[in-house]
């Protein structure tokens, strides 16, 4: 009996593709809802992050990084628990990120 592996919302208790699968099949509102907010929370950043690197490449992206990483942290504020242990995670990646972003996302510590 598959309930007997499901929590209390219906998520499997363990990875098993077929019982995600169904949860999300039941819900595909909340998983658009999810989409939209991940949209509406990336997307002025990327525009952002694009728009500097446009007009004025690599040294503007530099200068702007501050700007740039608080505008990443408070997205993933606002996105949840998942996105914030990916910023934490991120955070202590000084070998793929610029300083100004390492500490930004220290915050999320």
């Amino acid at each position: 009996n598959a309930e007997g592996l499901l929590d209390e919302v219906g998520l499997p208790l363990s990875y098993d593709p077929q019982l995600i699968q169904a949860y999300w099949s039941r819900r595909p509102r909340k998983l658009q809802y999810r989409l939209d907010q991940f949209q509406q929370s990336a997307l002025p950043f990327f525009n952002n992050f694009l728009s500097i690197a446009i007009s004025g490449g690599p040294q503007a992206l530099r200068e702007k990084s501050g700007s740039l990483a608080k505008q990443v942290r408070t997205a993933f504020e606002r996105l949840g628990p998942t996105y914030i242990k990916a910023g934490q995670v991120l955070s202590v990646r000084p070998d793929l990120l610029p300083p100004e972003a390492v500490h930004e996302l220290a915050k999320l510590q």
